[in-house]
Order: C-alpha cells, then sequence, then structure tokens
C-alpha cells in the first residue's frame, strides 16, 4: 500500500479536517418555506471541524439554512444543508455544514 501525503492528493480528494464516527445529540431548527417552525432533535453520525452528518425525518433542501445544536454543550451555530444521502426508516442522512468552521464545537477533545 502506498501512502500519498494530503498536499499530492487532488483538491477534491482531500479532506478539510478529521472525520470522527461519534454519536452526539443535537437540535435542528429551520422554517420552512411557508414559515412554519421546525425542530427535530436527532443525533450525528459523523463530525469534523467543518460539519456532520446528522440523521433527519423533517423534509429539507440542499443549500437550505438550518441552526444546529449540540446538546451536550448547549451552543448553537448556523449551518448550510449540503447534501442527502440515502433514505432508512423515515430518516435521511443529511451533510451540514457549519457557516464558519468551529474547532471544538463537537467536544474541545475531537
Amino acid at each position: 500500500m502506498t501512502i500519498v501525503p494530503p498536499t499530492e492528493l487532488r483538491p477534491e480528494n482531500r479532506r478539510r479536517s478529521k472525520r470522527v464516527k461519534v454519536r452526539i445529540p443535537v437540535v435542528v431548527r429551520f422554517q420552512t418555506a411557508d414559515k412554519h417552525s421546525v425542530s427535530e432533535k436527532t443525533h450525528t453520525i459523523i463530525v469534523n471541524d467543518h460539519g456532520a452528518l446528522i440523521l433527519l425525518a423533517a423534509p429539507v433542501e440542499i443549500q437550505q439554512v438550518v441552526r444546529l445544536e449540540n446538546l451536550s454543550s448547549g451552543e448553537e451555530l448556523p449551518c448550510l444543508l449540503t447534501s442527502l444521502g440515502p433514505s432508512f426508516m423515515g430518516k435521511t442522512q443529511v451533510a451540514v455544514e457549519l457557516v464558519m468552521p468551529t474547532p471544538g464545537f463537537w467536544d474541545k477533545r475531537l
């Protein structure tokens, strides 16, 4: 096996920060197109300094802005939904990107 330093990877294959598989309780809050407030308690699957992969039952769209609260710390940040993954048992995998990368948002130890 050959190990390629990150600086030699093509830009689209580089990670901006380390991914960590961890279940952190969160609340996602947003307004629908018809101005109804939605709040859903869920959890992360994978996190990094730039965002997370979460599960959501509420219908959402790519490029939608939501607020994400880390229930462990009480900290809340705006996020952009960047992609939708597979659905299973009524929940969809949703990738969220923190509007402003915040190292330590998930856990100061990660």
